[in-house]
């Protein structure tokens, strides 16, 4: 599978700014305390680069993602950067459920692979410097289990599993960070920056060409949302105005994705995407 290059830029660059940022695995602690953890993470990001695993954004789609969008630029907040993938793997899980629910089961498979394949070794040194017990075999299993019986109950409860998974690595950050506005709009930029350069890559002459791109870039804006939620409460009333233009903006965004399999044409440019995107950022 290819590794798309939005999520590889995002991966690569999220190495450079931790290292070069000697950032701790808590944006609040002291900066050299994170060297040996980054070096991990590096030794695990450049090997999974080099095996290509994988396919679309940032790995993701195993079509193909490429695109050749840009990648989403990765901020020097270490934590950010790990919030971000783990939002990643989120956002290629919820696209499956959907796949699976509706019975389309070689549909999910790319996006049960990817979260493994190309996103886990980004954050693999992470996960050790956080006490934060590894889930690859459970991750592992669970793309197993999609190939050779994906509609059996034991791969619904491998499904059930690696969400608990990622979802407690996520806990791993502190709470007052993961209801932090600042924080957790960092993370969402990020995500809509990979969301839109995937969408972009999805689309050629008018048409949808890459079916992997356009479901990840939806699974990646309704995650975003989902994070948003929990903190639109603070943010309507410390930012009222930038919060109705937030809100605006991600229901004006999912219209692009109407289903989890595209429309016959776009139904909204990539440009329009882009700029909504950037809305969003702009009033962050």
């Amino acid at each position: 599978m290819k590794r798309s290059k939005s999520v590889e830029l995002f991966l690569a660059l999220g190495l450079a700014a931790t290292m070069g940022a000697c950032g701790t695995p808590s944006a609040n602690t002291s900066t050299d305390q994170h060297e040996s953890g980054a070096a991990d993470t590096a030794t695990t990001t450049h090997s999974a680069a080099d095996q290509g695993g994988e396919g679309g954004e940032g790995g993701e789609g195993g079509e193909g993602g490429e695109g050749g969008e840009g990648g989403a630029a990765a901020t020097g907040n270490p934590d950010v950067n790990y919030m971000t993938t783990l939002g990643l793997m989120k956002g290629h899980l919820m696209v499956a459920q959907e796949l699976m629910e509706q019975g389309k089961y070689e549909e999910a498979e790319p996006h049960i692979g990817h979260p493994v394949e190309e996103l886990y070794g980004g954050i693999e040194g992470d996960l050790t410097a956080r006490n934060v017990p590894e889930f690859k075999s459970t991750l592992t299993e669970l793309h197993d289990l999609a190939q050779s019986s994906p509609d059996s109950p034991e791969t619904k409860a491998a499904f059930d599993e690696s969400m608990q998974a990622v979802d407690a690595a996520i806990a791993a950050l502190p709470e007052s960070q993961r209801q932090s506005p600042e924080f957790v709009m960092d993370v969402i930029n990020q995500m809509l920056k990979t969301a839109g350069e995937e969408y972009e890559a999805a689309i050629a002459d008018g048409k949808f060409v890459e079916l992997v791109e356009y479901q990840d870039s939806r699974g990646f804006v309704l995650y975003a949302e989902e994070l948003y939620k929990g903190i639109e409460g603070t943010m309507s009333q410390q930012k009222a105005d930038q919060h109705k233009t937030i809100t605006d903006s991600f229901t004006q965004l999912k219209t692009a994705w109407p289903a989890v399999n595209p429309p016959a044409t776009p139904v909204k440019t990539p440009s329009e995407v882009l700029g909504l995107i950037s809305q969003v950022e702009l009033n962050s």
